[in-house]
């Protein structure tokens, strides 16, 4: 009787893994391949644009807007109001300062992906806790660096808010756009808010409620 050797599928380990599992077979397995996994970002107009993968490796669709702060890149990537959006960032280098617990607009990252041009190789601040790639790897969301965010920038300037996909593969790009055409953000307020009855000192509820940011 042969032995076969039992495998799990990629889902299945994705659900059973610990956080820092994740983040080691990440790093494990770019380190070893030691060459740039290109990434697309399709908008629903048929604009490509190629750059880096970097954060978790994933394809999604989403919405795509900007965002032009000169700092504070960690308060937009906890903001709730940018929930299932991918976020361009127009300032030229993001991460040089890594993730800092205690600058989060939340408790948790909001945004279904972002777009750079440039991630700092090192995060310099005594207050960090972690890079912000692991920090991406670590809530599941994917991203591209190298990213020509000038043009993408004018794009959705002159468009507003557009939908798109991030994704590794785009020989089928009338599929993908069909795709991003027929995409719809759902439950963004059950997802992005929470009610809370509120009582009196008696311990009596009171009729009025408040939807409060997570």
């Amino acid at each position: 009787m042969v032995n076969k050797k039992r495998t799990f599928s990629p889902l299945f380990l994705g659900n059973i893994m610990s956080k820092k599992e994740k983040i080691q077979i990440f790093f494990a397995q770019n380190w070893e391949k030691g060459t740039k996994m290109v990434g697309y970002l399709v908008l629903e107009n048929g604009e490509i644009f190629e750059g880096e993968r970097i954060g978790y490796e994933k394809d999604t669709c989403l919405e795509v807007v900007f965002n032009t702060s000169m700092a504070g890149y960690l308060k937009v990537f906890t903001d709730p109001s940018y929930a299932s959006q991918g976020v361009v960032m127009t300032y030229p280098l993001i991460g040089n300062y890594g993730v800092i617990p205690e600058d989060m607009e939340s408790k948790k990252i909001w945004v279904s992906a972002i777009f750079i041009h440039e991630l700092a190789e090192t995060a310099s601040n005594f207050r960090k806790s972690k890079d912000l790639e692991e920090y991406l790897v670590e809530n599941e969301v994917p991203g591209l660096k190298g990213v020509n965010t000038r043009k993408l920038t004018k794009i959705l300037r002159n468009n507003g808010t557009m939908r798109g996909k991030i994704t590794s593969d785009i020989t089928n790009k009338e599929e993908i756009i069909k795709e991003i055409k027929n995409y719809k953000p759902t439950n963004l307020v059950r997802n992005g808010i929470f009610k809370k009855t509120l009582c009196n000192r008696r311990g009596r509820q009171k009729d009025s409620t408040f939807r409060l940011w997570l």
